[in-house]
């Protein structure tokens, strides 16, 4: 039986909420205990990250010069170098995708897809009426911020995943993780193009980009387009990307955003809606529906720092157990599919710093938000903002849920409201955070000082004000 869900309000904010969860060994996990904890009896292949080489069962992986190229003066994107060799279970390129940079002077303002933002259009003969790209309005100046040169995409090396299987991924990648196991219209329908990823101690930091991309992978849920109603119950049960955090290791992600990048033709006649070429919100982002878990002890920790959204999914995301901290610029977890999304919780820990730019809910679905159990803690500066919001409704069946500074919990107007804090309650806030309304429940009150690591600067500069 499911246990009465519990819900929170808090004012302040502790480094165990986000970063700690208690202190958890600094020192790497030996592959041995890795798999003693795996659920699992796959046989599971070692990649080692050495920066921005990597060693995979003790063979080093080959490395292309291989990069991509997007240009508004050309009306498709391209590549060159060596194509590499995808026979391999992994390769090495640095064929990052990423926004481009471009001239600060070219940028208009203009309304698109009922947003107003800076656009720059395409300037090859007889497309420019096209936008070729769009960027956020903070201000009176175009975010340049969020564009990149070619030299530093370069050194955002890509670490490809191209095989099905389990694989146990420790050490540090200076770059990109990309899960592409083939086409994506192949791999979507196969039930055997599945990759397990053991997290075992592994720090990837990209500058220009999301850290994780799983791009393509099969798809449990690949059905939904032809279906007519949706509801919150779906099965990732046999999702094609699952995420297992190993016992007694920290595991950090650090990334930004790809903004909307558009091909030069309109998605059907009449409109005036370009056809997507490239949007990717997430540091921790998959193009398919994933699952996240721990191991047995549930002693291991995944960190998310991201310029933009933290963890993303276009489809469903199911996190099972184990611990996960997100400190995102905009929403920390989305999950984006209009109408059709699930976002579900049936255990483990999930703490969310949102909203950190100019705007951001902690969990924002498109599509549904289910509770059964665990606990989410989190919130965001901005009282405008939720920790949970979703478009077609939220409902927690059991677990327990927090939400700290002047964030309400709910997007769709649920929740209780209006308690008293207890009595001793005398801590100011931290800034950026309004006391704002807020109920508290007795016996799960919290109250800790902001920790100064969440004061630091992330990649890819102020969140834009943008609901997916």
């Amino acid at each position: 039986m499911l246990q009465k869900a519990k819900f929170t309000f808090v004012v302040l904010l502790t480094a165990v909420l986000l970063y700690g969860c208690g202190e958890a060994p600094a020192e790497q996990v030996n592959t041995a205990n890795v798999m003693e904890g795996n659920s699992t009896e796959e046989t599971a292949v070692v990649i080692e990250l050495q920066g921005d080489t990597a060693v995979l069962d003790g063979q080093a992986i080959e490395e292309f010069e291989y990069t991509w190229h997007s240009d508004p003066a050309k009306t498709e994107e391209w590549y060159e170098g060596t194509e590499p060799n995808t026979e391999n279970k992994a390769y090495i390129a640095h064929d990052i995708w990423y926004y481009p940079e471009l001239n600060e002077d070219g940028f208009s303002k203009v309304e698109y897809d009922g947003e107003n933002e800076w656009a720059y259009h395409y300037t090859a003969e007889g497309y420019t009426d096209f936008i070729y790209a769009t960027l956020p309005i903070q201000g009176e100046t175009v975010p340049t911020e969020m564009m990149h040169s070619a030299k530093e995409a370069y050194d955002n090396p890509v670490l490809h995943i191209t095989k099905p299987g389990t694989y146990i991924l420790q050490g540090n990648w200076n770059g990109q993780i990309m899960i592409d196991l083939g086409e994506k219209e192949e791999t979507f329908q196969d039930d055997n193009a599945k990759v397990k990823l053991i997290l075992n101690g592994v720090d990837v930091n990209c500058t220009v980009a999301p850290a994780f991309v799983a791009y393509s992978a099969f798809e449990c849920d690949n059905g939904w387009e032809e279906r007519e109603e949706y509801s919150n119950a779906v099965n990732t049960e046999e999702a094609g990307i699952a995420i297992e955090i190993a016992d007694n290791s920290v595991n950090n992600f650090s990334g930004t955003n790809i903004y909307r990048m558009l091909k030069p033709e309109y998605k059907k006649e009449g409109s005036t809606v370009q056809k997507k070429l490239r949007k990717i919100d997430g540091a921790f982002y998959s193009f398919v529906s994933m699952n996240l878990n721990g191991q047995e002890k549930e002693t291991g920790i995944l960190n998310i720092t991201s310029g933009f959204e933290g963890l993303d999914d276009e489809l469903h995301l199911t996190i099972h157990s184990g611990n996960i901290n997100i400190y995102a610029q905009n929403d920390g977890i989305n999950v984006n599919e209009d109408g059709v999304s699930v976002f579900t919780m049936n255990g483990g820990t999930v703490h969310i710093f949102a909203g950190l730019g100019a705007e951001g809910d902690g969990i924002d679905s498109n599509g549904f938000i289910v509770v059964n159990g665990g606990m989410i803690a989190g919130g965001t500066p901005s009282g405008s903002d939720e920790l949970l919001d979703s478009d077609c409704g939220n409902t927690v069946n059991g677990g327990e849920v927090i939400t700290i500074g002047s964030s309400r919990g709910f997007g769709m107007g649920e929740g209780e409201f209006g308690k008293e804090p207890p009595m001793g309650f005398d801590k100011e806030p931290p800034e950026g955070f309004e006391q704002g309304r807020r109920s508290f429940g007795d016996e799960n009150f919290r109250s800790r000082d902001l920790p100064e690591e969440f004061k630091k600067e992330v990649p890819g500069g102020d969140a834009p004000k943008e609901s997916n």
